[in-house]
């Protein structure tokens, strides 16, 4: 296991299959729907961040690349998933904008159709 400095700049990347579009999410007529979607979602998420030791980052910058085949507006529930799930695994003490400093969304057709990456960056505790 390397060990890491305070200070030092550390990334994680995870991928999120397709998510429901914020449109879908929030439109959808029963709670069931989101609560699934965010469970299944995390879980996936989780197990992913789960590879890594993990190393707390004080302040996260998040650069989400998504190839879904819908607005690039609402895919940030691939964000707020994975965001979720970074907290709770331990990345990040909260997901308040008091240690997320910068969230960038582009659109890119290189990657997997129907997926996202997610990378978290920040200097470690």
């Amino acid at each position: 296991m390397r060990v890491f400095e305070s200070g030092e700049l550390k990334t994680y990347h995870v991928v999120v299959g397709k998510v429901p579009s914020l449109n879908q999410f929030y439109a959808s007529k029963h709670w069931t729907f989101r609560s699934t979607a965010k469970n299944k979602h995390t879980a996936d998420i989780l197990e992913q961040l789960n590879h890594y030791d993990l190393v707390p980052i004080q302040h996260v910058s998040i650069r989400c690349k998504v190839n879904y085949r819908y607005d690039i507006d609402n895919s940030i529930m691939a964000v707020k998933f994975a965001l979720d799930a970074f907290r709770k695994w331990g990345g990040v003490k909260d997901d308040s904008r008091a240690y997320v400093r910068k969230l960038s969304l582009e659109h890119d057709p290189e990657i997997h159709p129907d997926t996202a990456e997610i990378y978290f960056s920040g200097l470690v505790v």
